[in-house]
C-alpha cells in the first residue's frame, strides 16, 4: 500500500494531534499519509480512527478503502471487513491481497454463497488463496434426537370426565424420535439449493372414561303371594385405552439467490405426509331384562325392561398431506441482517398465513457474539396471534459456540426458519426454550448438540348432562380443558462441509 513519504517527526505530529482534530477539515495527502504510516506499523485502530474520520468528510479512495478492510481483518471485525474491502474492489478489483483477506472474511462469517462468487470473478492465476470452494455437493447433514414427555401423568390422567359428566377422553403424546438428513447444492455461482428428509414417530395413547348407569339387585324380600326383587341403579365410571402411534414424513427445498448489494431470495417448500390410527367412540341404547318378582300363586316369574348403555370403539388407518409454501428475503446491513419472510400452509384441515421480521446483529462485527430477534404475525381464520422469538450466541472456545434460543407464543400450525421447522402436533405451545452447542472438528466437520424444552397443553374433552329448569329436558353440553405438561429433547448432529 504506498504512499508521500514525509519527514518522521512531523508524521508523529500529525499521529499525536489527529484527536483534537477529529472536528476540523482532512485533506487527501493528510490521510494517505496517516493511514499509510500506522497501517505499515500495524496499528490498526489507528488506521480505522482516521480512516472513519475521512469517509465522514467525503474522502474515498482505492487505498483508504483497502487499509480499512485489513485493519478491520486484523482484529478479527470481519463483518466491517467485508464492507471496506467489498467498497474497494469497486475501486480495483485486480488487487490479489484485497480479494484474498475479502475472501476469508466471507468464510469467516458464514457467507460461503459470496466467497463462491468473488472466486468465480478472480482469474486463476491472480488467486493468491490455497482454500477452494466445494463444488456441485457443499455440505451434507445428519441429525438423530430423542424426546420425553410428561403427558401421560396422574395429573392429566385423573377423572377425564370432570364433575357430572357422562364421558371424557384425552389423545397424550409420549415419546417419540426425530431423524434429519440435509444436503446442500450449487448449481451456479448465485444460486444455491437445500435437500432434506425428516422422519418423526410419536407414541401416543387416547384415554377414554365414560359413565353409564348399571343395574344392582339389592335385596330379594319373600312376601305371603310373591318374592320381589329390588333393584337400584348407581353411576359407574369405566376406562380404556389405545396405544398407537403418529409417524410423519417431511421433504422440504429451498432455492437461496444471492443478488449484489448482500440480497438474497429464498422461496421453499415443505412437504408433511402424516399417518396414524385414529379411535371412534359410538353408543346405543338397548334394553334389558331382569327379574321384578316371582308368583308363589301361579309358579311364574315376571320381568321388566330397562334402558342400557352400549359404548363400541373402532380403529382405522388414516393418512393425509400437510404443505407450507414460503419466501425469505434477507439483506446484509454492515454488522445487521434484516429479514422479512412470509408463509401460506394448509395444515390440519385448516389454512395458515404467516408474515415476520427478523434483525440479526453482530456487536462485535464477527460471530464472536451475535443475536437474532424475530416478531411474527399468524393468523388461521379467527385466530390470530403473536409469536417472538430470541437466539443469543456467542463463543466460548475457539472451537465451541454456544446458542440459547427462547420462544414465545403459540406456534401450533405456525412454522419457523423459512418454513424448515413446521409445529403441526395438536397440542397448544406455550413456549419453547433451549440450548444449542457447536463444535468444529478441523475445517470440514462440525458436530452439534442441541437441547430443548417445550411447554405445552393437551386438550380433554368431555360432556356433562344438565337438565333446563324449565322444561326439565336432558341436554349434553361439549366441554374441554387444557392440561399442562412439557417435553424435553436431545438432538446430536454431525455436518459435513466438502
Amino acid at each position: 500500500m504506498k504512499g508521500l513519504i514525509l519527514p518522521v517527526p512531523f508524521i508523529f505530529f500529525l499521529l499525536f494531534t489527529i484527536p483534537s482534530q477529529a472536528t476540523r477539515k482532512l485533506d487527501f495527502q493528510t490521510v494517505d499519509l496517516l493511514t499509510y504510516r500506522c497501517f505499515n506499523e500495524k496499528k490498526w485502530d489507528s488506521v480505522i480512527m482516521v480512516g472513519k474520520q475521512a469517509l465522514r468528510q467525503d474522502i474515498d479512495y482505492y487505498y483508504l478503502r483497502a487499509r480499512l478492510g485489513i485493519a478491520y481483518f486484523e482484529i478479527k471485525e470481519y463483518i466491517p471487513s467485508i464492507t471496506h474491502l467489498a467498497r474497494a474492489r469497486k475501486f480495483n478489483a485486480g488487487d490479489p491481497v484485497t480479494n484474498d483477506y475479502l475472501y476469508r472474511a466471507y468464510l469467516y462469517t458464514h457467507h460461503p454463497e459470496e466467497a463462491g462468487i468473488l472466486k468465480s470473478s478472480i482469474p486463476e492465476e491472480s488467486w493468491l488463496n490455497e482454500e477452494t470452494t466445494s463444488g456441485f455437493l457443499e455440505q451434507v447433514h445428519v441429525e438423530s434426537g430423542f424426546t420425553l414427555s410428561s403427558d401421560r401423568t396422574p395429573e392429566n390422567l385423573a377423572n377425564l370426565m370432570g364433575k357430572d359428566s357422562i364421558y371424557g377422553e384425552q389423545d397424550l403424546y409420549g415419546n417419540s424420535i426425530y431423524e434429519n438428513i440435509g444436503l446442500k447444492l450449487k448449481l451456479s455461482k448465485r444460486i444455491g439449493i437445500s435437500l432434506a428428509y425428516n422422519y418423526l414417530n410419536f407414541s401416543k395413547t387416547k384415554y377414554i372414561q365414560y359413565g353409564l348407569a348399571e343395574a344392582r339387585r339389592d335385596s330379594i324380600i319373600d312376601n305371603p303371594f310373591s318374592r320381589d326383587y329390588f333393584y337400584s341403579f348407581p353411576w359407574k365410571s369405566r376406562d380404556t385405552s389405545f396405544r398407537y402411534h403418529v409417524s410423519q414424513h417431511e421433504a422440504y427445498i429451498s432455492a437461496t439467490a444471492t443478488l449484489p448489494w448482500g440480497l438474497k431470495v429464498t422461496p421453499a417448500f415443505h412437504w408433511l405426509n402424516v399417518n396414524y390410527t385414529t379411535i371412534s367412540t359410538a353408543y346405543r341404547t338397548d334394553s334389558i331384562s331382569d327379574t321384578l318378582f316371582y308368583s308363589y300363586i301361579d309358579g311364574s316369574y315376571h320381568f321388566f325392561r330397562y334402558p342400557f348403555l352400549v359404548y363400541s370403539f373402532s380403529e382405522k388407518d388414516t393418512s393425509f398431506n400437510n404443505f407450507v409454501a414460503s419466501i425469505r428475503i434477507s439483506k446484509d446491513l454492515g454488522r445487521f441482517n434484516i429479514a422479512l419472510q412470509g408463509s401460506w400452509s394448509n395444515l390440519n384441515g385448516k389454512t395458515q398465513k404467516q408474515a415476520g421480521i427478523s434483525l440479526t446483529y453482530y456487536p462485535l462485527g464477527n460471530l464472536n457474539f451475535y443475536g437474532t430477534t424475530s416478531v411474527a404475525g399468524f393468523f388461521q381464520k379467527k385466530d390470530k396471534r403473536l409469536l417472538l422469538s430470541q437466539i443469543v450466541g456467542a463463543k466460548v472456545t475457539p472451537w465451541c459456540w454456544l446458542e440459547g434460543t427462547f420462544y414465545y407464543g403459540d406456534f401450533t400450525n405456525a412454522n419457523i426458519f423459512n418454513g424448515a421447522i413446521v409445529y403441526n402436533n395438536s397440542d397448544k405451545i406455550d413456549y419453547r426454550a433451549g440450548a444449542n452447542l457447536v463444535f468444529l472438528i478441523g475445517k470440514h466437520v462440525q458436530l452439534s448438540l442441541i437441547y430443548q424444552y417445550f411447554r405445552k397443553e393437551s386438550q380433554q374433552v368431555y360432556y356433562i348432562k344438565t337438565q333446563d329448569p324449565v322444561t326439565n329436558a336432558i341436554k349434553e353440553i361439549l366441554q374441554t380443558k387444557n392440561n399442562p405438561y412439557h417435553t424435553n429433547s436431545i438432538i446430536g448432529g454431525i455436518t459435513w462441509k466438502l
